[in-house]
């Protein structure tokens, strides 16, 4: 039989207070606004306007409007690109995005409620098929329709290395289902509290309420994966004290160029010449073992034999190797790439970036649609086939192989873990962040490669046109280089040195199996539905 709903006028607004009150500490958990903490209870307050069972059209209503809010407030800062496509891009992207929690909350609602009364083990399958279906929906955004997986909750826990270690076990989408898993064991402690003090019979128990008698079985399950963490991290730690290392030194160039002005034929000698400069001034403290620069740095392809000649020089000049984002032309399109430029000229493989972004590299169904790419260049981009590992030899002669991702390939860790699997031992991020204003954007993004460099163990080199550069070591600690304070300047710098185990370590657990959290999520969702179906009949 299905459990009543209620219509009452206090139980809408206990359903609008709950789900809008999950939105803001949902906001507030994540970079640069946030603190970590938040991710630990933002689903708490929808948690527990669901068990009040308000009825279905106002929890639709409410599910929706403050999910599609949440994500206009997170990504308020595509306005910046390339107007007024930005301002339609913050209008549909965000819908689209919000569906996902809106489709959680729906389940929310349907599945927690029916916990009270319900057997132990029906209880926690309820809570982990609550939390799987959470990991199913993120890895569901970051997959189809080309994916769009930004801002995963793991994303709230860039400043907590005890969350960050669960990363290498089982992934950031492992993480997020962790933290879900807690917000409803925390969730249901405090349902079980508040039944108890209500004085309904079949909870009290025989004795007085201390605190053990207070902890619910879906709070110690939620506990779990905090404590696998603490563990985790230990024994990074232990591992790191106990492996000989060895370090180098890069330094970023950040241009901050203007996106749109970079494109401008007659702006190519002046933003070269500044290039130049920067990478001199920087190279010249001879403390850098590559000076690396952002995505697409200038709009040059490496076809052009007096560009290649002119990097050549400079490398020479400054005794450094260069890393730098370029184009490259590939067959009838180009690639948007990364390069090393040594004193001999450009070193071979040349890395071509593989997951392209809609409307910004291509036009998808560019037939049907009348728009045209962000960047302004009339042939395609052409995707990469494969990682593409790049050598580079520090000052002190220890080579080593750095797998490149570009852009927001970042957000996607699949693409990081076919680099280490391939046998990277460090990562390099380039991009264009200046795309986002001066505002969350920048942050945001480099969250993701915080989890990448969690996931993989791998430590993370970071240069941006504008925003967030530096180094992010093997457990997710991050060294953003900055001016007066500032993430946004515009100048070259020395990062934080990098540190590398001198013979490679063996892959992370999650590195040699993949996403199976989202897998074991899935089967205890199927659970928990085939749970709730028969509890409703």
């Amino acid at each position: 039989m299905t459990e009543p709903a209620t219509s009452s006028p206090a139980a809408a607004r206990l359903a609008w207070i709950g789900a809008a009150l999950t939105a803001l500490l949902s906001f507030f958990s994540f970079a640069p606004v946030g603190h970590p903490f938040l991710g630990f209870v933002a689903l708490v307050p929808a948690a527990l306007a669901a068990t009040l069972r308000p009825d279905w059209r106002t929890w639709r209503r409410t599910s929706f409007v403050t999910s599609w809010v949440l994500w206009i407030a997170l990504l308020v800062w595509l306005r910046h690109v390339y107007p007024p496509l930005g301002w339609l891009g913050l209008v549909l992207l965000t819908a689209y995005c919000a569906l996902y929690p809106f489709l959680w909350l729906l389940l929310l609602r349907w599945i927690f409620p029916a916990c009270a009364g319900a057997s132990l083990i029906a209880r926690l399958v309820a809570v982990g098929g609550l939390a799987g279906a959470w990991g199913l929906l993120e890895w569901t955004r970051g997959t189809i329709l080309s994916g769009f997986g930004w801002l995963p909750l793991a994303a709230s826990q860039t400043g907590n290395p005890v969350m960050l270690s669960l990363c290498a076990w089982a992934g950031p989408i492992g993480l997020s289902i962790a933290l879900v898993l807690f917000n409803l064991g925390l969730a249901r402690w405090i349902v079980r509290l508040v039944e108890f003090y209500r004085g309904e019979a079949d909870l009290k128990p025989a004795g007085p309420m201390n605190w053990l008698r207070r902890i619910t079985p879906e709070l110690y399950l939620g506990l779990t994966p905090i404590a696998c963490g603490f563990l985790a991290l230990l024994s990074a730690n232990a591992a790191k004290v106990a492996t000989e290392q060895v370090s180098f030194v890069p330094a970023v160039v950040q241009t901050d160029f203007d996106p749109n002005a970079k494109w401008e034929a007659n702006r190519q000698q002046e933003h070269l010449v500044l290039t130049e400069q920067m990478t001199a001034a920087v190279a010249a403290k001879k403390a850098a073992d590559f000076v690396l620069w952002p995505e697409a740095a200038l709009p040059l392809s490496l076809e052009s034999d007096a560009y290649v000649a002119r990097l050549t020089g400079l490398a020479k000049a400054t005794e450094t190797p260069l890393v730098i984002g370029t184009l490259d032309r590939r067959g009838a399109g180009y690639g948007n790439a990364v390069a090393v430029i040594t004193a001999e000229g450009v070193q071979k493989p040349v890395y071509a970036k593989r997951h392209l972004v809609p409307f910004g590299e291509y036009v998808p169904f560019a037939d049907f649609l009348p728009l045209r790419k962000v960047v302004p260049i009339s042939s395609d981009c052409i995707p990469g086939t494969g990682p593409s590992l790049m050598p580079l030899t520090s000052r002190r002669g220890h080579t080593f192989m750095a797998g490149a991702l570009i852009c927001y390939e970042d957000v996607f860790p699949e693409l990081a873990r076919e680099h280490a699997l391939a046998g990277a031992d460090v990562l390099i991020v380039v991009t264009n962040d200046a795309w986002y204003g001066r505002e969350a954007g920048a942050y945001q993004h480099a969250a993701h490669s915080v989890l990448m460099a969690a996931a993989t163990g791998l430590p993370v080199i970071r240069c941006g046109n504008a925003g967030w550069s530096g180094t992010i070591d093997s457990l997710g600690r991050a060294f953003p280089v900055q001016d007066q304070g500032s993430i946004y300047f515009r100048g070259s710098r020395l990062t934080a040195p990098v540190s590398l185990p001198r013979a490679r370590q063996p892959d992370t657990f999650w590195v040699r199996h993949g996403d199976w959290a989202v897998g074991l999520g899935g089967v205890l969702f199927a659970l928990a539905y085939v749970w709730r179906r028969r509890r409703e009949a």
